[in-house]
């Protein structure tokens, strides 16, 4: 039974435009929309739409925690709110869990929109996928809830917590590539131009993964300092898995709660 978590914050165009697809994919059980406190008409998209609402304190690694939380599903499925997947896709979900060592997976990519460089973008997304083991969220997330315990869950900072989960989760077992896409949304690209947009989000990703701060990284992503709710670090977020996800709606949010207003920007 599969459970799709899709987190959000100010996204009632794009759930209008993207959620009914997701929906009418066969062999999901529930669509849970976690909000992180919208102010426009995401909920009531939501609701309209048939998905479970439900809210939680803003942050992408918090509201898909709490989302976690609340699915009655065994497999968990992640997507952001401006994608959605194409058909069979979730029929090899079923397939790939199935497979003996496999921890999680994701999708390969599809950008809508023309141009070389999406092109470009979606290939090297697929290849930090498949040989650095490094997706970001936007690729999709699908793991067993069995996994997604012993993982921990997304850790609980303000940037990152894609390749936060994704480094815990290759300790457990193998990260494979669909074969099916995840159709993406231009937007992000568009309105920060892609070039700047991409080598910002490498740049981002491998100073993670040598041990910068997500607060750092966040003025670095945002050019603002983060509030000063908590503390957080890329070893908190890479530290040992074994922290139950079921635990999480009750875990400190202070540092991913205050950068709820970027809930859709990182990644891609």
């Amino acid at each position: 039974m599969i459970s799709l978590v899709i987190p959000v914050l100010q996204e009632g165009p794009e759930l209008q435009c993207h959620l009914p697809r997701v929906m009418a994919l066969p062999g999901i059980h529930e669509v849970l929309v976690v909000d992180g406190g919208s102010t426009d008409d995401s909920v009531d998209v939501a609701r309209r739409l048939g998905a479970k609402v439900i809210h939680s304190p803003p942050g992408r690694g918090t509201q898909m925690n709490r989302g976690a939380d609340e699915a009655a599903g065994d497999v968990l499925l992640f997507l952001h709110a401006d994608s959605w997947l194409e058909s069979g896709a979730v029929q090899e979900v079923e397939r790939l869990l199935g497979e003996e060592g496999v921890a999680a997976g994701v999708f390969r990519q599809r950008i809508e929109g023309d141009g070389r460089l999406f092109r470009w973008i979606e290939q090297a997304a697929s290849l930090r996928s498949r040989w650095l083991g490094l997706p970001y969220g936007d690729s999709g997330l699908f793991l067993r809830r069995e996994m997604f315990d012993r993982a921990g869950g997304f850790p609980d900072i303000p940037l990152c917590e894609d390749l936060g989960i994704a480094r815990r989760l290759r300790r457990i077992g193998k990260l494979v590539l669909a074969e099916s896409r995840v159709h993406l949304s231009p937007r992000r690209w568009q309105e920060k131009g892609v070039t700047r947009t991409t080598v910002l989000n490498w740049f981002v990703a491998i100073s993670f993964g040598l041990g910068v701060s997500p607060r750092r990284l966040y003025r670095t992503y945002y050019g603002e300092a983060l509030p000063e709710t908590g503390t957080s670090s890329a070893s908190d977020a890479l530290g040992n898995p074994g922290t139950s996800g079921k635990a999480s709606s009750t875990r400190s949010n202070g540092a991913s709660s205050a950068g709820a207003s970027r809930t859709g920007d990182w990644g891609a």
